[in-house]
């Protein structure tokens, strides 16, 4: 894509800057280059991979790279950077599964070396089974001699500890933990902030507090040890503060979503309503944006749920300054439509309190619809948002509770985005089109979705209530759903086709649309190596409004006949056929099929 864009800018007359003039140029040496006077190096592909071209730079390695046989130094430099890349931008499985792969022959350092990455690769892809029976063969052919092995053994068993923690297994990661401190009471930063961690996780804050305070103040230290102050009864105003700040300095992703926790936390603590609602939603739409270790998630019990309990919350503070009474609608929106857009939490607070506690569903919608334009206007960050506290909140865990408002755009999202199944999952709950859109496309949209997502039930429900109908159907409107039967059968639902392509028959008047009704069920028939009944049904389409009809309709539909016939054994019929149409056939090369069916007949002797 961004490539694409490249090439357009050019030709548009539109200079490239920066990360996209370094990519194109990188895209023409190669690619225009004769391969010959191209020499890769490493130190290109690690640029390409950085500048946003890490599939590039990969597929070249897969191409470049020197065999082992050609020299196993070489090999493995080429190696550490494939790994690299793969590291750096989060393909765990595919790392793991590459380095399975090595030759047997590979040099025990490097294969050590290997080894630990891709046990760590495993772990980060949420495989922790694969990586603890590989923790534990390594564990096994780790000697407890020299200072080497005896700091590879500690490494290997910390990582143990970790899949534990990453997996969410508290118990088995505390115990590990034990084993782990009795045998060697390491006092290494990493060794120590593990324990720490885990601690934390097991809902033992003092100790962590206390350990924590023995480690150097740096990065994720102090954000454990801010959140082991706050569970341990420690000042939660005095760490709000000091949170506060941080998020507003840090520039390390990470490290913010981390103080971000801390400050929602603290602020639920205290009742601060409306640093609890910008905490949250700083978090929820950075953590869609960056990758965050599940035992960091973990770490927090922070969900979209607290997000509206926060809404509400200040909501009622507001309430309560300005002297609200629940119940007088019109007061709430006068209060949310006159506050300024400089105080969004406190519109948007107002806003959820309407859509939850409004006395009429009209209302209520167009709270829901007020809370919509609000995220609307914050762009991609106010989608992070809608979905958030529509899609992933245990207060619309039941699809049919969301408001009808906030439903249809979600399924528009959906579908922009590929999410069929949550789309279709939305649709099975909005029978009614939206005001502006006609019922029949809607029925069509939905239809088609529920096809494209798998959910053959949905769309069969669908289909069949449209079938009574359908002869008041136009000629455009006929085609959508005979197009969707069509998708049926692509998909192997024949059966389902079937079934409502004769609805269909039956309901339809015009004879010339019957016919390609019956052969269409004959086609399905024949899928489903039901042969004798496609043969039947081709007979009708050809036959129904003339028994001697041979117009072109007829001649395709008595041909898929004779097959069917043959399929079924009933070969004297299918001869028949033939010559019948032998007769009438004036193109060379059909007459010259119809002969090679009838030899082939004659082969088999026409039995039937």
């Amino acid at each position: 894509m961004r490539t694409l864009q490249a090439v357009n800018a050019l030709k548009d007359g539109h200079p490239l800057r920066g990360g996209a003039r370094f990519l194109f140029i990188a895209l023409c040496v190669l690619l225009l280059s004769p391969r010959s006077a191209v020499a890769i190096e490493l130190a290109e592909l690690s640029r390409l991979a950085k500048g946003g071209a890490s599939q590039l730079a990969l597929a070249l390695i897969a191409e470049h790279q020197p065999s082992f046989d050609q020299g196993a130094d070489k090999w493995q430099r080429w190696e550490r950077v494939r790994l690299r890349i793969m590291q750096e931008h989060g393909r765990w499985s595919e790392l793991a599964d590459h380095i399975a792969t090595y030759p047997t022959e590979v040099p025990d350092e490097f294969s050590d070396w290997a080894a630990q990455h891709r046990a760590n690769a495993l772990i980060n892809a949420s495989r922790y089974v694969e990586a603890r029976q590989l923790l534990r063969d390594l564990i096994w052919q780790t000697s407890d001699e020299g200072a080497v092995e005896v700091a590879r053994l500690a490494q290997l068993r910390r990582l143990v500890m970790e899949s534990y923690l990453e997996e969410g297994n508290i118990d088995d990661a505390y115990a590990a933990m034990l084993r782990y401190q009795q045998d060697y009471s390491e006092q290494s930063h990493e060794a120590l902030l593990l324990r720490a961690r885990v601690l934390l996780a097991a809902d033992r804050a003092a100790e962590s507090l206390a350990l924590l305070k023995r480690m150097k103040p740096q990065g994720i230290v102090d954000a454990l040890l801010a959140l082991a102050t706050i569970r341990s009864g420690g000042d939660a105003a005095k760490v709000l503060k000091q949170a506060r700040s941080i998020v507003v300095e840090e520039e390390d992703e990470q490290q913010r979503w981390l103080w971000l926790g801390v400050m929602a936390e603290a602020a639920e603590k205290i009742d601060s309503n409306a640093n609890l609602v910008i905490a949250m939603e700083r978090m929820l739409q950075l953590g869609s944006s960056i990758r965050i270790p599940l035992s960091e998630r973990r770490l927090f019990s922070l969900s979209p749920d607290l997000l509206w309990q926060g809404y509400l919350g200040y909501a009622e503070r507001i309430a309560n300054r300005e002297q609200i009474l629940l119940g007088d609608d019109a007061a709430w929106l006068k209060e949310a439509e006159r506050t300024e857009t400089l105080y969004p939490v406190r519109k948007r607070s107002l806003y959820v309190m309407l859509a939850i506690n409004g006395t009429s569903q009209s209302m209520r919608d167009r709270a829901h619809q007020a809370i919509m334009a609000q995220f609307d206007a914050m762009g991609e960050e106010g989608q992070v948002l809608l979905h958030g506290l529509y899609l992933d909140s245990e207060r619309y865990a039941e699809r049919w509770r969301l408001p009808q408002v906030i439903a249809y755009r979600l399924v528009d999202e959906a579908i922009k985005g590929g999410d069929l199944p949550l789309a279709s999952s939305l649709l099975q709950h909005l029978p009614e089109p939206p005001g502006d859109t006609e019922r029949f496309s809607w029925q069509m949209r939905r239809a088609k979705v529920f096809l494209l997502a798998g959910d053959y039930e949905e769309t069969d429900k669908l289909l069949s209530a449209l079938m009574p109908s359908a002869a008041a159907l136009g000629d455009q409107q006929r085609d959508q759903v005979v197009q969707l039967l069509f998708d049926l059968q692509k998909v192997n639902e024949h059966e389902r086709a079937f079934r409502l392509l004769s609805q269909m028959y039956q309901s339809v008047p015009a004879i010339k649309l019957k016919r390609e009704l019956l052969f269409w069920m004959a086609d399905s028939r024949k899928a489903q190596a039901m042969h004798t009944d496609a043969a039947r049904y081709y007979l009708q389409s050809a036959t129904l409004d003339d028994n001697n009809s041979m117009d072109p309709w007829a001649q395709t539909a008595r041909y898929q006949a004779a097959k069917s016939l043959t399929e079924a054994g009933l070969n004297r019929d299918a001869a028949y056929i033939y010559r019948e149409l032998l007769k009438i056939t004036k193109s060379p090369e059909r007459r010259s099929v119809l002969r090679h069916e009838l030899q082939q007949l004659r082969l088999q002797g026409e039995r039937g």
